[in-house]
């Protein structure tokens, strides 16, 4: 662990492919991470999502009339699950960018309130429906304002 910061998962085709994390500590002491596929190192930008989809396995819409709305599934990859910020701010990020309709504070609030009190439920049942109540009301509702 480098400045509190663990280090990118691969996944297993990445794993498969060769793919490998190293850190890198250059003269100034500025430490970097550094992917090498095949045994050529490559910006991580340029792996193919290798460390970039490492936090959102998948999201899934499904209509909830019955409970008020529309519910977004999201099935998160082990290493988004671990309550590091690090892997929040990712899984938050990929998630903001495939559904655009979940980019909303209490949407992000529900995420939290499931990475912190529910990280090893099947899926997050996130809801833009619910009311933005601020995190700590929505982590009093178990994640499901009301």
């Amino acid at each position: 662990m480098v400045a509190g910061v663990g280090a990118p998962v691969l996944d297993d085709a990445a794993r498969t492919a060769g793919a490998r994390v190293e850190v890198v500590q250059d003269a100034a002491d500025a430490v970097t991470w550094r992917v090498t596929v095949a045994a050529a190192p490559v910006p991580a930008a340029s792996v193919g999502g290798i460390l970039s989809a490492s936090a959102l396995g998948s999201a899934t819409w499904r209509d909830l009339d019955d409970e008020g709305g529309r519910s977004l599934a999201v099935v998160p990859t082990t290493w988004a699950r671990t309550g590091s910020l690090a892997a929040e701010e990712l899984l938050w990020a990929r998630l903001a960018a495939q559904e655009p309709e979940a980019a909303t504070q209490g949407v992000r609030d529900q995420l939290t309130c499931h990475v912190i009190g529910a990280p090893d439920k099947a899926s997050w049942n996130l809801e833009p429906w619910r009311p933005d109540v601020g995190l700590l009301d929505t982590l009093a509702a178990r994640c499901n304002p009301s």
